[in-house]
């Protein structure tokens, strides 16, 4: 099959969703492929809150050595891009007022959740005359005569199609659901790595620009993504958010070796880029009664809503030791997942003592806050697994989005979204669909 179109998106997360639909406003011929069987992606699985940090120096404190003009882009297009949803009409409601976060941030949230308002902008998409095309994937990227984009290989349910195309898009969400890439950017551990999103972002954009010589940015070694409580706990796209430990600032993450080796306070969407290098991506929380109590019921910033982390972790099968001691509970840790009790003891003891003495130099990692003693009986333990979201690195782009050549030049006619974009974070989370929907 052979077609041509005007511009070619690839992808029908929010990034490509977005860019198709602006794209056919503007008066062009677009057609969008997805490789799943539906669309959306893993922004259709999220809770459907779209949130960014509040002005650029913010953003620049939370993605440090990171580029101000990219940031700049991100914000201005995001304010932009939530308007436009409105006007696509979507039910989008503020919500950046109503719950304190880590850092300055305004967010919103779509009604009556994210995978009706994906639909919704499908729909208006091909009521509009876009063509969408699902259960395609992409196969490379073609140039013509002049080096510029002049369409795709794909696969479809019929086999390979070739499309022209003045422009295309790659907006696929990132390589996070490919073993192969995992391992060559994430390290050793990363096939113990739990794919908290859709399984269709493998990287086909990513890879399909580098074969034609786009430049790449990172950092490859950090992504989004959050703690998994580990196996017997099922866990899939139906109770990933419920399941995350949004309190472990306030309690102590360790490894195997029973020693803990990051700063936990700045949150375990943060922690996990240490926890990656950890033996076999694996790490334990410890915590005590009084964290439970003060600590586990928790907002999710532009959620609006409260959600009990160890209720969820119990409904999906985690496993949670208790003690009445802490070396009780270093035993237990010990017999049950392997974990030295001798160094775990020696931690939580120096722990403590830093604790009381509200000093965090005296920690071998240093806690930048949060310095809560664990000292209240029972004693509680969870294994955990590293989960991930999508990937920080990507292709280079241009303020404008453009993909730029190795030498800094950009392909003509190829453009980037959402996840395949790299460099826009480099250390913090500021909001997943405020990527996609401004880039």
């Amino acid at each position: 099959m052979d077609a041509t179109t005007d511009v070619l998106v690839v992808g029908a997360g929010i990034g490509g969703l977005t860019a198709a639909l602006s794209a056919l406003e503007w008066g062009a011929k677009v057609t969008l492929l997805e490789k799943a069987p539906e669309i959306g992606g893993s922004a259709a699985a999220s809770g459907g809150s779209i949130w960014c940090a509040r002005d650029l120096d913010t953003w620049l404190k939370i993605q440090p050595g990171g580029d101000p003009d990219l940031g700049r882009a991100l914000l201005e297009n995001y304010n932009e891009g939530i308007a436009w949803l409105g006007k696509q009409g979507l039910e989008v409601e503020c919500v950046s007022d109503t719950r304190d976060y880590k850092f300055p941030w305004t967010g919103y949230l779509v009604h009556p959740d994210a995978r009706t308002a994906m639909n919704h902008l499908a729909n208006c998409f091909q009521k509009g005359g876009g063509t969408l095309l699902t259960s395609t994937g992409l196969r490379k990227l073609n140039l013509n005569a002049e080096g510029s984009i002049g369409g795709v290989t794909a696969l479809g349910p019929e086999g390979i199609l070739t499309i022209q195309a003045r422009s295309v898009v790659l907006a696929t969400g990132g390589f996070q659901g490919s073993s192969e890439l995992r391992a060559r950017y994430l390290g050793r551990w990363a096939n113990h790595m739990i794919v908290r999103g859709t399984p269709y972002n493998t990287g086909e954009g990513f890879t399909a620009a580098l074969e034609i010589g786009a430049d790449t940015t990172g950092p490859f070694n950090r992504f989004y993504g959050h703690m998994i409580p580990a196996p017997p706990a099922r866990t899939d796209l139906t109770n990933f958010v419920r399941v995350k430990p949004d309190f472990s600032q306030h309690a102590v993450f360790v490894n195997r070796d029973g020693e803990r080796f990051d700063d936990e306070f700045l949150g375990d969407e943060v922690t996990i880029h240490a926890a990656i290098h950890q033996t076999e991506s694996t790490v334990f929380l410890i915590y005590d009664e009084a964290i439970l109590k003060s600590c586990v019921v928790t907002p999710s910033p532009a959620s609006g809503s409260e959600a009990n982390r160890i209720d969820s972790i119990k409904e999906a099968g985690g496993e949670i030791l208790q003690a009445n001691t802490l070396e009780d509970l270093a035993e237990g840790m010990a017999t049950r997942w392997g974990v030295n009790s001798r160094r775990l003891l020696d931690t939580l003891l120096s722990y403590n003592e830093a604790c009381v003495a509200q000093d965090p130099t005296l920690l071998s990692v240093p806690k930048s806050g949060g310095l809560n003693a664990i000292d209240t009986p029972p004693f509680y333990a969870i294994q955990f697994l590293v989960g991930i979201t999508f990937t920080y690195g990507g292709v280079r782009v241009s303020p404008g989005a453009e993909v730029l050549d190795t030498a800094g030049a950009p392909i003509p006619g190829l453009f980037a979204a959402g996840a395949d974009v790299g460099g826009i974070y480099t250390r913090g989370y500021i909001g997943g669909l405020s990527l996609g929907l401004a880039y």
